[in-house]
């Protein structure tokens, strides 16, 4: 829908209220950029904007514009043949625009940006260096974004008028350095003719597992420049490359269970993805896994002795640690109107024990290689324009910082860097870049494997459990996500549920190892890492897509963050796991083609 032009009131020449260090990036321009131009000649009416028509009298006071200017390469196949192959650029803007004051703003409020009246809806721009059309985009989705700004505040004051008063009065937006980066953008060149044979002949590995029911591999990489600047002064150009080679299979056993794997091998560079001898070798990993699985037998409720190895433990560090090592402000609401928000667990326990004393977690997404091998989690920039910093989350066994963003919180006044998605109610969610967990008191892994047989002859169990590999990021559908959720929340584990095993072993007395399926964790939280009885001396990088969905579920659009995660692996005293209770699917009543061609 056309924008109302009449909601804007210009007046004549260059607002007094322009900060000064805007003020000279206006005057140096970017005669050489005609993003970065426009985007700064655009912000440079903002403070001569008012609101004319009954629309209020709430000043603006801050404004910043994204764009992202993304080009997506993406090719699939399914057994042996093409699925998808595709090559598009686009340039997306993000529009923040606060009315009223740091202390007090329309954020923070349960409809905060929403606007009730005829609107226009933010579109792509042009992906021509076109000035006059880059301005006119901007311009229209300001215009939007001051009008839900105006009706947002107003809301949140009746709010506030019918609620009864914070036990804390907190600002609503914290100041930060404005910072002035503009990196030299060469990007490199994707030829898509390679990856589609590679993506087929990778995908025609599946045709020697008839286990394997449905399987698929795709090739996709983004090529993404983002452009931020600010009325704070911020004038920001950098790079945002990152992609994928994804695989993954299903089977099913002969009782009806869906089994699934997954693979996906993530890097800043294309030039990083591996070698296609190394990528046939995991994708037939993923078949051969899928094969065994459809033969296992199925896992019994069991409560005792458990060993993740390290890529496993870093899963699920992922989500126990990376999930709560933020918090999120309640917005205000309306009396009567609850509202549904998960806390983090360490809510209201810093200075508490949360995991053992010889364990420090420290996130750092400044750091862009460890031990020579490069990570997923390094950014050079937050969502809100701030450089990150390393944050040490857990000293020494005890809860110290979280991770924050510009939005204040209880004792929490500033942004360390981590806003990484939006997160609703006009502001933004933290998130991890590069986790590190770090243990000063460790052994061998082989050595764990042996304490754990051990514990299982101590407390008189027939085996312990060994896990290999968590099934995350989920590949599950949403009924089996809420399935998840309902029975983690019953039994006493985590409202967010951690991801169940796919490869979870039975280790006897003897060390024999045995594959079983359809178990996922009962009763598992936060608090179960202050039992954790060791860690291994060999440590694992895993690098994951998070894309702010639960349990970073795959094939859910939205904003994207490369994550990693530097983990040992971890001995537990004692954890549960449950058999699934789900009704099973019925096999297929007609058998499958053969793979073969005539």
């Amino acid at each position: 829908m056309a924008a109302s032009r009449r909601q804007f009131l210009l007046a004549g020449g260059m607002a007094a209220a322009l900060s000064s260090s805007l003020t000279r990036l206006l005057a140096q321009g970017a005669p050489d950029d005609v993003i970065l131009k426009a985007m700064l000649d655009e912000i440079g009416r903002f403070q001569q904007l008012r609101v004319v028509g009954g629309g209020g009298d709430d000043a603006p006071y801050f404004l910043s514009y994204t764009i992202d200017d993304n080009e997506i390469f993406n090719v699939g196949a399914s057994f042996g043949a093409i699925t998808s192959n595709s090559h598009r650029r686009f340039r997306y803007p993000g529009i923040e625009v606060r009315v009223g004051s740091y202390d007090f703003d329309n954020s923070g409020h349960i409809f905060s940006g929403y606007y009730s009246g005829s609107r226009y809806d933010t579109e792509p721009l042009p992906i021509d260096d076109d000035y006059l059309s880059l301005r006119e985009g901007l311009w229209l989705g300001t215009d939007f974004a001051f009008k839900a700004a105006v009706e947002s505040i107003a809301r949140k004051r009746a709010s506030l008028t019918n609620a009864a008063a914070p036990a804390e009065k907190l600002p609503d937006f914290s100041k930060a350095p404005a910072v002035q980066s503009l990196a030299k953008i060469t990007r490199p060149k994707i030829d898509l003719d390679p990856w589609t044979a590679r993506v087929t002949k990778l995908s025609a590995i599946f045709n020697a597992y008839p286990a394997v029911l449905a399987s698929g591999v795709e090739f996709r990489f983004h090529l993404d420049t983002t452009y931020y600047v600010s009325t704070e002064g911020a004038q920001l150009r950098y790079p945002g490359d990152i992609g994928w080679l994804q695989a993954r299979g299903e089977g099913q056993a002969a009782d009806g269970m869906i089994l699934r794997e997954t693979l996906q091998i993530n890097a800043l560079d294309v030039q990083q993805l591996p070698s296609e001898a190394d990528l046939q070798k995991a994708v037939t990993a993923v078949a051969i896994h899928i094969r065994d699985l459809v033969k296992a037998p199925v896992g019994e409720s069991f409560l005792g002795p458990t060993l993740f190895e390290p890529e496993a433990a870093a899963q699920l560090l992922a989500q126990l640690l990376g999930d709560n090592l933020r918090i999120q402000r309640k917005p205000v609401t309306d009396p009567n109107r609850p509202l549904n928000l998960i806390a983090s667990e360490f809510e209201g326990r810093m200075g508490s024990r949360v995991v053992p004393e010889w364990i420090t977690v420290i996130d750092d997404p400044t750091q862009t290689t460890w031990q020579g091998k490069p990570l997923l989690g390094y950014y050079p920039f937050d969502f809100e324009g701030v450089p990150p910093q390393a944050v040490t989350a857990i000293d020494k066994g005890f809860l110290r910082r979280f991770l924050t963003t510009r939005q204040p919180a209880r004792n929490l006044p500033a942004s360390n860097g981590h806003a990484r998605f939006p997160a609703g109610f006009g502001a933004r969610a933290a998130a991890i870049g590069n986790l590190f967990v770090n243990a000063t008191q460790t052994a061998p892994l082989a050595e764990l494997k042996t304490r754990l047989m051990e514990l299982c002859k101590e407390r008189d169990k027939p085996y312990g459990l060994l896990l290999r590999k968590l099934d995350f990021p989920y590949s599950g559908n949403n009924t089996e996500l809420q399935a998840l959720q309902t029975v983690s929340a019953q039994s006493g584990g985590s409202v967010r549920p951690v991801s169940p095993p796919i490869l979870i072993y039975r280790v006897y007395p003897d060390g024999r190892e045995e594959l079983v399926r359809g178990l996922r964790f009962k009763g598992l939280s936060t608090r179960s890492l202050r039992d954790i009885l060791a860690a291994s001396a060999e440590t694992a990088i895993f690098h994951y897509i998070n894309n702010g969905a639960p349990l970073a579920r795959t094939g859910v659009a939205g904003y994207i963050a490369g994550t990693s995660v530097i983990a040992p692996g971890l001995l537990f005293d004692e954890l549960e796991v449950d058999r699934l209770q789900e009704p099973l699917e019925k096999p297929p009543l007609v058998p499958p083609p053969a793979r073969t061609t005539p």
